[in-house]
């Protein structure tokens, strides 16, 4: 039997916060405002003595708020939430659609949504780390509390809705600073309000610039933010040009070694970590040529002598890196790390004042 229909806040989150709408309709949103219509008019004969069938969805006695079916801006389709009738009104309206339009077909029921598609998986999906808490038993089983599958489910599961969002942080305003954009739905429709002027990064290396909607994910405690310092060269050291060396760096609080797909999966995949703590990832280095070591402006960051993502783990502790059998030339360079997630974003920790993550060396090769 139906019973009132009890929209969850995720839901009605979600279409609030719908995307710009840039250009000429979509093919399909006559046929969406004329379904949304069509479901509209079936939801008023229904009661909570009618028959239904798992898993359909269906608006009874309009819920509590405005329950409605409304038209889906990106894609074919209707979805069912909590909303206003002016809302309602205006979603419907800016489709085409009429309420003595000829409606197409609908089946008895509200249509199922789509299936999503499958997440991604980490490489190297750690154990939950000590000191991490899965509050509610949902995330530690993959599932919400209405039992759907949190990795494969659209909608944005209450559990997760950060109420400190809705703060600017300038209740009372401070000198100085900076209001804070806000949000009531964890910005889960950020990079939608962006296009198609700016494309989703999409596990790419976007050199024009890109919009990434992936979590930061999970952040170590301050004991557990990692650190790297350079073993060879050293700082200030004169090495031998044109002659092959190793780069040597001394690590701690990172598991190294984890170094997915960089054109595929750039940025793809929140931040983990292992059962200890720490951030699961790996590290680069690179080199850059200075004009000399007392440089003072800044160097380009798009060109550089060295790069190289360490993908081998450390052996206790130390990561190690050929630079080949014809080194630098002569010269004054730069090297620096950069600590890297599995995923190579940068590695993020939980506050904001803190030393320095990785480490950088200025020498010389006569």
């Amino acid at each position: 039997m139906l019973s009132s229909a009890l929209i969850t806040l995720a839901l009605a989150l979600a279409a609030s916060a719908r995307p710009a709408r840039f250009g000429r309709r979509a093919a399909f949103d006559l046929a969406n405002g004329q379904a949304a219509i069509a479901l509209n008019a079936q939801f008023q004969t229904l009661t909570a003595d009618s028959p239904c069938t798992a898993p359909q969805d269906a608006c009874v006695n309009q819920g509590f708020a405005h329950c409605a079916a409304l038209p889906l801006v990106n894609s074919a389709g209707t979805s069912i939430t909590c909303t206003t009738q002016a809302d309602l009104d205006a979603r419907i309206a800016a489709t085409g659609a009429t309420s003595g339009a000829a409606p197409p077909a609908a089946p008895s029921p509200p249509a199922v949504p789509p299936t999503a598609p499958p997440a991604l998986t980490p490489t190297a999906p750690p154990a939950t780390p000590s000191g991490v808490n899965n509050v509610g038993g949902g995330a530690a089983n993959g599932t919400s509390s209405t039992g759907s599958d949190l990795q494969t489910s659209l909608t944005l599961d209450p559990s997760v809705i950060c109420t400190n969002f809705t703060d600017n942080g300038q209740n009372p305003p401070s000198v100085g600073q900076t209001a804070s954009s806000t949000s009531t739905n964890n910005y889960i429709n950020f990079c939608a309000l962006t296009l198609p002027g700016t494309p989703l990064t999409n596990g790419g290396q976007i050199t024009t610039g890109s919009c990434n909607p992936t979590p930061i994910g999970l952040i170590p405690s301050v004991d557990n933010m990692p650190s790297a310092k350079f073993n060879f060269p050293k700082n200030g050291d004169t090495i031998d040009a044109n002659v092959g060396f190793n780069i040597t760096i001394n690590v701690k609080n990172l598991q190294t070694g984890v170094f997915t797909n960089a054109v595929k999966t750039y940025f793809a995949a929140p931040q983990t970590l292992n059962a200890q703590g720490l951030i699961i990832g790996h590290s680069h280095v690179v080199i850059e040529t200075l004009d000399s070591l007392d440089q003072i402006t800044p160097t380009n960051p798009k060109n550089h002598l060295f790069f190289k993502g360490i993908d081998a783990p450390a052996v206790d502790g130390v990561m190690t890196v050929p630079v080949g059998a014809i080194g630098v030339p002569a010269g004054a360079y730069r090297m620096c790390t950069i600590n890297s997630s599995s995923n190579h974003q940068p590695v993020i920790v939980p506050v904001a004042q803190h030393g320095s993550l990785d480490d950088c060396v200025y020498f010389t090769a006569k």
